[in-house]
Formats: structure tokens, sequence, C-alpha cells
């Protein structure tokens, strides 16, 4: 099942990515939307200990995915335009890298969206760097039904059935 993440618009759409994230890194800290954020919509910083390192996670919204003919090649060309603010984030004291977007990935070996933005990310930043796809999200959605409270706008019909 997908869900219908237009609903929300792109300010809600990265309010509910931090909280996604925040389901699997607790100690997550997220920046207020629409303002100057150097590439980074929450970071997680290692609290346990003296470690200056900290994880970045961006947060990609297109209002039509489904519209466009590759909406995965406007992913890929957004990464290439954010590579010099991770880098220098990296400088910083980054050390790993999570990029979440409604854009639906392609799985075809070496030649999809998936394998082309992981071979992106891991030449040209040298950290360890994920994309969250649709279908990512869409499954870590699945049983995250306080989330689906919370922004009711992805509910669908099986959800209500569920309930």
């Amino acid at each position: 099942m997908t869900y219908p993440l237009e609903n929300l618009n792109p300010e809600r759409f990265q309010h509910f990515c931090q909280a996604l994230v925040l389901r699997y890194f607790p100690k997550v800290q997220c920046f207020p939307v629409g303002q100057p954020d150097g590439g980074r919509d929450a970071v997680s910083y290692r609290i346990d200990d003296n470690d200056d390192r900290f994880m970045v996670f961006q947060v990609k919204f297109a209002r039509n995915p489904f519209g466009e003919v590759d909406p995965h090649k406007w992913l890929l060309a957004i990464m290439e335009d954010e590579l010099p603010k991770v880098k220098k984030l990296i400088e910083m004291g980054a050390s790993n890298y999570l990029l979440l977007t409604n854009i639906p990935g392609t799985a075809h070996p070496k030649v999809g969206s998936i394998d082309l933005l992981n071979n992106l990310m891991a030449q040209a930043l040298g950290i360890p760097a994920q994309c969250w796809w649709r279908d990512d999200i869409d499954r870590r959605l699945d049983d995250a039904w306080a989330l689906k409270w919370a922004y009711p706008e992805l509910m669908t019909g099986a959800d209500f059935l569920r309930w």
C-alpha cells in the first residue's frame, strides 16, 4: 500500500518525516521549517559521550511525484545541488546522512534511481548515507498508528477498516 503523502504540504511533510525519524533515532533534534538550515532538517548528536559527531536528516518533498515523467531524476539533481552543503556539514562533524523523500525510487540494478543515488552519495560524501524513498517511508508507516492519527491526512480506507 502507498500512502497519500501529497495530502501533506512541504512543511507538514517535513514535520511528519521528523516524527517518523524520531521512532528510529530518539535523540533527534528537529529544526524549524522554512528557515535556512544549511542542508539539515534534523540532527542526532551522540549525547551519551563527548563526541561532536552527528547524523544529518534532510527532507525533500515533490508536490506531484506521480505527475512527472521521471521524478527520481529530479531528486538526483537536487542531491547533486545539496552535496556542497552536506560536505560542509561533514567538516563540522556529520558522520551519517539520511535523505527522506516522497519520490518513488526505481529498483533496476546499477541503473535504477536507488542504486544511482546510493552510488552518488557514497562517492561524493565518504560517510554512511542512505535515502528513505517513498516505499521506505510507506513500510515504516504501515504499523505507525500514533503517526497516522497525528497526521490523519495519511490514513487510507484500509486503515479505517482495521481501526
